[in-house]
């Protein structure tokens, strides 16, 4: 055999080889796609003008719940998307709903509790593998901001996405040089903590940390956010007990979207994910917890009342009973609407209407 076929017959093979990797490239992206952008053209079909409200997830946890995800609350605004909040659960109950995790490219966490941040790890893969894949137009930069150690969670979460992706990478799966797509910003102060076109974001500490010792508290911070649209101003409570900072913070606004508590709950530690037998001191200070740093349905209802909200979302539930019953104690307080959430459950505020401007009003999507 000659040199020069030789030659050839090796670069048929590199080239067939490639043409062979390219084609199992394009069936992964030829299976994922149609899912992605039926969700994409799902999302798009219920976010006219205005804002939504998507309760990603609604159970109190850390204990983990079949009927309900944890935590997580979407925004949308005028199509642009804020997720607030992302505990176990996000990433799935986001796929339920519709809604490309890489179309999100700002999230809130309230506070670094297992409930609220560690779903966290599933929906930056998700966002990972899109960005290095390159099957979709996705958002290269996603952002996330949070108390102090939001930092540390972000970097963590990078480091445990790419040593998988890094076999991929390998492979010539995709991309040859991973890049980390994240952006940890770190809120150590209240006010004015966000803005951009569509949205300011204001936070202020919260007392859901307020007995932890001052040693812990210097880098540990639970925040409510309120954020003020075009359409109208929606407070998320995060986790807190009745404080004067988050009265001062929901004052005037148009939705308050809050946890509830009902501490007559006999159940209240087991939906905790404990049991009654602890030890005394443990005992202590789980019910000091619950008594100091939720909000019960009674203190919830005065809150908004006092500051005269517009309608009240209850979601975070902890204790025993249906919705319709945490809306009926809050209901003995305050006399605005109030919706007991669901997850995927979506309200609407404030879009333009057909014969003026916003309207301010909440009511559950059509």
């Amino acid at each position: 055999m000659s040199a020069d076929s030789r030659v050839w017959q090796k670069e048929a093979r590199a080239t067939l080889r490639d043409i062979l990797v390219t084609a199992r490239v394009v069936v992964l992206a030829l299976t994922m796609l149609p899912g992605r952008l039926l969700a994409q053209n799902s999302l798009a079909a219920k976010a006219p003008n205005g804002d939504t409200i998507l309760l990603v997830g609604t159970h109190g946890g850390p204990s983990l719940e079949k009927a309900r995800s944890e935590p997580a609350s979407l925004l949308i605004v005028d199509g642009r998307r804020y997720l607030i909040d992302c505990g176990i659960g996000t990433m799935r109950r986001l796929l339920d709903a519709g809604v490309a995790s890489e179309t999100i490219g700002t999230i809130f966490i309230t506070h670094n509790h297992p409930d609220h941040a560690l779903g966290l790890v599933e929906v930056l893969a998700n966002d990972f593998f899109y960005v290095h894949f390159g099957v979709r137009d996705s958002l290269r930069t996603f952002n996330v901001y949070g108390p102090p150690q939001t930092a540390a969670l972000v970097q963590a979460a990078y480091n445990y996405i790419r040593i998988p992706y890094r076999i991929f990478a390998a492979e010539h799966l995709g991309a040859s040089t991973l890049v980390d797509p994240f952006q940890a910003h770190v809120i150590d102060h209240g006010g004015l903590v966000y803005q951009d076109d569509k949205i300011r974001v204001m936070a202020v500490e919260n007392t859901h940390y307020q007995l932890m010792s001052a040693k812990y508290r210097v880098r540990m911070k639970s925040y409510a956010y309120r954020f003020e649209t075009p359409y109208g101003d929606i407070v998320f409570t995060g986790d807190t007990g009745p404080s004067r900072a988050v009265e001062k913070l929901a004052e005037g606004a148009d939705v308050l979207v809050s946890e509830v508590e009902d501490l007559g709950s006999t159940d209240v530690v087991r939906a905790r994910g404990g049991t009654n037998d602890r030890p005394a001191g443990e005992a202590s200070a789980l019910a000091a917890h619950m008594r100091m740093e939720h909000l019960p349905m009674k203190d919830l209802g005065e809150m908004a009342s006092k500051t005269q909200v517009r309608a009240v979302i209850l979601h975070h539930f902890v204790g025993a009973g249906s919705g319709e019953r945490f809306v009926a104690g809050l209901k003995e307080y305050f006399q605005g609407p109030v919706f007991a959430g669901e997850d995927l459950a979506r309200y609407c505020l404030g879009g333009p209407g057909a014969n003026g401007p916003a309207t301010h009003t909440l009511t559950p999507c059509q």
